[in-house]
């Protein structure tokens, strides 16, 4: 298959297709004209074709989600699904994200591997530490060693909190740098929460530092990580398009990234609830890291096994 050629010949029809899209999402599927009306079902039926002929030839896999995304995005618009939104929300839950994350779980691999490079240095120089650990989560000791030798857990379990939504929610934004911002994002983070825990854990102990962090830190690293991924490949579209238009490669990119980010804020807001009720309660360490390891075993399943019989998310 010469994948070049067939974009060439096959471009017009799916512009032609895409900007009758947006007429139908600004003013509606009745705005359409009957030979409008006749196109459109004549580009989307073609369309079709194109995206099981690519399927077939083995074509690039960023052509195909371009196609398979249009595709989507017709039948969304000629077959109006009589569903709440509730069930929308289910149909994401249960198939559309964690297939979305499974198909592009080397990038999530990529922002985790980031982040632990920074970790790392952090470990490793005791001056990066100095410079990126925050002296607001230290309270002076002074005579008072009762207060678990100065450390305010509830303080130091929201700094970190706080600052990871706020990473997250710029490492997916850094995906239109190309990626590199989402990439400096990631690995300063990493600086900071190794610093934070080279600091804290002589302090006040590794089981009780873990235990006041990952219960709720687990499913947050997790959803950093896919923000991440989220902005890297919004990031890999502008750098390599393939033989896609540029525009077109980081549309379908953003379609996806989108998705992805989607589920990263509900796993934040998991975290949240893990934060509030779980890691300030006076249950045992032993008791909050088996928890932990709950979420980890959890999201293993989900991320790894949910919607595997279901039909392929934005398949039309």
């Amino acid at each position: 298959m010469d994948e070049r050629s067939f974009i060439e010949q096959k471009q017009q029809s799916w512009e032609a297709l895409s900007k009758t899209l947006e007429t139908i999402r600004a003013r509606g599927v009745k705005s359409l004209s009957l030979d409008q009306l006749s196109r459109f079902g004549e580009d989307y039926r073609s369309l079709v074709a194109d995206l099981s002929f690519a399927r077939s030839q083995g074509a690039s896999e960023q052509l195909v989600i371009y196609l398979n995304e249009l595709a989507a995005r017709a039948h969304g618009a000629i077959y109006v699904p009589q569903s709440t939104k509730l069930s929308g929300v289910l149909t994401f839950l249960t198939r559309d994200f964690p297939q979305i994350f499974r198909r592009t779980a080397a990038y999530s691999l990529v922002a985790a591997l980031v982040f632990m490079l920074g970790w790392t240095l952090s470990a490793i120089s005791p001056e990066i530490r100095d410079v990126m650990f925050p002296d607001q989560i230290t309270k002076p000791v002074g005579d008072n060693t009762t207060n678990l030798q100065g450390i305010d857990h509830s303080l130091l379990s929201t700094f970190i909190m706080t600052n990871n939504i706020t990473v997250g929610i710029i490492a997916f934004a850094g995906g239109i740098t190309a990626g590199a911002y989402t990439v400096f994002e990631l690995a300063k983070n990493g600086l900071v929460i190794g610093a934070v825990a080279s600091k804290a854990v002589p302090v006040i102990g590794f089981v009780k530092f873990w235990a006041l962090i990952l219960p709720h830190g687990v499913i947050e690293l997790m959803a950093i990580f896919i923000c991440g991924a989220a902005g890297l490949y919004i990031g890999a579209a502008i750098i390599a398009p393939g033989n896609l238009r540029r525009v077109d490669a980081v549309r379908t990119a953003s379609a996806i990234a989108l998705r992805l980010f989607a589920g990263a804020i509900i796993f934040f807001v998991i975290a949240a609830v893990i934060e509030g009720f779980i890691t300030p309660s006076r249950l045992s360490e032993a008791t909050k890291l088996g928890f932990a390891a709950l979420t980890a075993v959890g999201l293993i399943v989900y991320l790894g096994f949910v919607g595997l019989q279901s039909p392929r998310a934005l398949d039309p």
